[in-house]
């Protein structure tokens, strides 16, 4: 009974570790999306974007959105 709880307790730990691999994974895209919404905010405000302002914040907060649901979802597991 002993041998079954230790292997239970290996593969959870393998779990959480391959659920911390994923989770700094998804924070690395958070931090990445993060940069590239504030260098889209910075074009915008330069004039230099040709798309619409109002359709690049939307597209960007529907990424950030889905990408912090998914890091929710991460830190829940």
């Amino acid at each position: 009974q002993v041998e079954a709880q230790l292997q239970v307790v290996q593969k959870l730990e393998e779990k959480e570790r391959g659920l911390q691999t994923t989770l700094g994974a998804v924070e690395k895209e958070l931090n990445l999306r993060s940069q590239a919404l504030e260098l889209h905010k910075r074009k915008v405000r330069t004039g230099v974007l040709p798309v619409p302002p109002s359709q690049l914040a939307e597209d960007l907060r529907a990424q950030g959105e889905h990408v912090q649901a998914r890091l929710r979802e991460l830190r829940v597991c």
